[in-house]
């Protein structure tokens, strides 16, 4: 009786088993599901209004809304807004150039490609759409610009029809994403800045400053700066949500300068206690962290007025904490620990000040508070940096690729040149900011080859038997589905993209149904040999996980202390913060920290953070010092710094330390001043810092 128990108790819950598992599947790909189904909604919409209106490639249409539609609103505005200024600038240059050299072919060709160069230069100086829309630009040269040459008479007519195209695809994307369950680039934003003031709370309460717990904390630092840059891209793509969105965005501006402000001081506090562990200077450690951890502890309690309190009897604290060290120091060879004492006193105040701006901008932005405070600034723009050889070579590469594959087709005669012309050209632009071309290139050539397989498989097998537009959109719907949800994974979103983008050009899509088997298969090599191109160009100039591109870091690095030192103060801090966090993210998405190398890069970056943010502070305090004498000293120790900096070696760095030696010899009654000197000088002195990058064992380069 037991068993047959047992068994009927078995057969009733397999449905709750697979109610749970459904439910628990849908909760996790949930949002993946409703993408994917926007995804084909929109593409079936273009496709329908495409054929209403006779439109010769209801194709471009398609793709237009595959490449604009995204999971929020904003975003899907955002890129449609760039998409049409891109496209409408390349499809002018293309009617100006078909009309220019429509006799003369190389003429053509010639400055079709320095166009293209352009294009890809400033995609790789801009982020985000802005970067897409130059990408737009270049390549909607081939796409409109190399008919219009072979077709002068026709050239506005296949430039308006081009642009009719996107404008639909644009449309469709933009409806589907605002009415169909739409998901606002607002909550997204509000929920990254909750979650990282949570984290952020947490990772600075610093339960444990031992060394061995160091990797850690950089991996916690390199996703912090991963989030500083989403929150930016993000931020510049409010704007076209709503009527409020650029007042968000600016208050978003202002908690990404205040939390990368805080972040840096946090960090150069982190040094100064692990220098004080090393050094056995547990005493003054002890001291220092027990009021560290009043801060910290204020920072996450409910009361808002504890940070403040906190704060302002930090000076008579430190100072009686103070008097103790000294009295239990008081000879000349435990000086070091009062000087230590007085760099950390003045970076827990600076700390406690810029966690109570931090505190203060963040409860506005998530609407705890109504208004921003008035002694809160506006920050200097965020500031994208990009290592100008990395500009010329993606130039370089999009003109290369566009050159070949030109020639390739003139000397073959090839109909189906033109397709490689086109695949070579849009591959070379697409991926050239991203951060690791090479793999993307590669997926997106097995995504072509799939895609163009499922478009025969479309073409010859469904299409054909399709009598009216809802059979049309069945045949095609299984295939859109498996390119839509492959673009939703990381992994193969690459092969995903390949495959939407060829099936959509060649799945014989159109009001008329034609199938040519030999045309199918012409314009599928064409393009795979386009994209062959591309990716041989990607993987011989400039490879993304070349040596050379860690010593342009290192110099890139060393750059930004450079201008530390010598660009105007206003609105420096905050473009030296943003531009030496951006110019590590692009190496960072690429290398893991559990590489020996990798892991010296990201220390790189933080002594450049350490003592870059020291010299601006140190130019500040320069400008209340009276005596001129002492400001003199402080000068030629800013300018010592930029002078190694700009190229380094064993006697300029000795140089840079005695300078700020001198320095602190002649400041014994600046204390703010004293506190940033003996920060770069600890910091100088580090192991491993961008003055000795990975590839070198010495200072002894000149270069």
């Amino acid at each position: 009786m037991t068993i047959v128990n047992d068994v009927a108790s078995s057969r009733e819950s397999w449905p709750d088993h697979l109610k749970q598992a459904a439910v628990s599947w849908l909760e996790g790909h949930g949002q993946d599901l409703l993408y994917v189904s926007k995804i084909l909604l929109a593409t079936l919409l273009a496709l329908g209004l495409s054929l209403l209106f006779d439109l010769s490639k209801p194709g471009t249409a398609m793709v237009t809304v595959i490449i604009v539609l995204q999971p929020r609103s904003g975003l899907v505005l955002a890129k449609g807004f760039y998409r049409f200024i891109g496209t409408a600038v390349g499809v002018i240059m293309s009617i100006i150039l078909a009309a220019s050299f429509s006799q003369q072919p190389i003429l053509f060709l010639a400055a079709g490609a320095c166009w293209l160069a352009f294009c890809t230069a400033g995609s790789t100086v801009f982020r985000n759409f802005q970067s897409y829309a130059f990408v737009l630009a270049g390549y909607t040269l081939v796409i409109v610009g190399l008919p219009a040459a072979l077709q002068p008479d026709q050239a506005f007519d296949i430039a308006m029809t081009r642009l009719s195209e996107v404008m639909l695809g644009l449309l469709c994307a933009g409806v589907v994403s605002d009415v169909l369950f739409p998901k606002r680039l607002s909550d997204v934003l509000l929920l990254t800045v909750r979650k990282r003031f949570a984290d952020f709370k947490t990772f600075i309460a610093l339960d444990d400053v031992a060394p061995s717990s160091r990797p850690a904390r950089e991996r916690m630092v390199l996703r912090f700066i991963g989030e500083v840059i989403t929150l930016e891209a993000l931020r510049t793509s409010s704007v076209f949500e709503s009527a409020t969105g650029h007042l968000q965005s600016l208050q978003l501006r202002q908690l990404n300068n205040a939390f990368m402000t805080a972040s840096t001081t946090f960090h150069s506090l982190d040094q100064l206690f692990g220098r004080l562990q090393n050094g056995g200077k547990q005493s003054t450690l002890k001291a220092l962290l027990m009021e560290y951890q009043a801060i910290v502890r204020a920072l996450s309690s409910q009361d808002r007025t504890l940070l403040a309190q906190v704060r302002r009897g930090l000076p008579q604290r430190l100072a009686a904490l103070r008097r103790g060290l000294a009295a239990a120091h008081n000879s000349a060879s435990d000086s070091s620990h009062i000087l230590d004492f007085d760099s950390a006193t003045e970076l827990l105040a600076r700390f406690a000040d810029e966690l109570q701006v931090y505190a203060r901008i963040h409860a506005v932005v998530i609407q705890t508070e109504m208004h921003m405070p008035d002694d809160v600034q506006l920050p200097a723009h965020y500031v994208a940096r990009t290592d100008p050889t990395l500009v010329v070579t993606s130039a370089l590469r999009a003109a290369i690729g566009f050159g070949i594959s030109s020639l390739f087709w003139i000397e073959s005669g090839w109909v189906s040149g033109a397709d490689a012309v086109v695949m070579a050209t849009v591959v070379s632009a697409l991926f050239a900011a991203a951060p690791s071309p090479i793999k993307i290139v590669r997926q997106f050539m097995i995504g072509g080859a799939l895609g163009g397989f499922f478009g025969f498989l479309s073409a010859y097998y469904l299409q054909s038997q399709a009598e009216n537009f809802t059979m049309l959109c069945i045949a095609l719907a299984p295939f859109i589905l498996i390119g839509a949800w492959l673009t939703t994974t990381k992994k193969y979103s690459g092969v995903g993209t390949g495959i939407l983008l060829f099936f959509f050009s060649y799945a014989s899509i159109g009001s008329n149904y034609q199938f040519d088997m030999l045309a199918l298969l012409n314009g599928m090599a064409g393009g795979l040999i386009g994209v062959a191109v591309a990716s041989v160009l990607y993987q011989i100039i400039d490879p993304s996980d070349s040596r050379w591109i860690k010593r342009r870091l290192a110099r890139a690095l060393r750059r930004q202390v450079e201008e530390a030192c010598s660009r105007p103060l206003p609105g420096l801090l905050g473009r030296f913060e943003s531009g030496t966090r951006d110019l590590l993210s692009r190496f960072a998405i690429t290398h893991s920290l559990d590489n020996p190398d990798d892991r010296d890069i990201m220390t790189w970056l933080l002594s450049v953070l350490e003592i870059g943010r020291a010299v601006i502070q140190l130019r500040l305090e320069m400008l209340a010092v009276a005596d001129r004498q002492v400001h003199d000293k402080i000068a030629q120790c800013v300018r010592s710094i930029a002078y190694l900096f700009a190229r380094p070696s064993q006697v300029r760095l000795r140089a840079a330390l005695d300078a700020v030696l001198a320095a602190i010899a002649a400041c014994g009654e600046l204390p703010a001043v004293l506190a940033n000197l003996h920060l770069m000088r600890g910091a100088m002195l580090e192991r491993v810092t961008v003055l000795t990058p990975a590839e070198t064992s010495t200072n002894t380069s000149e270069t």
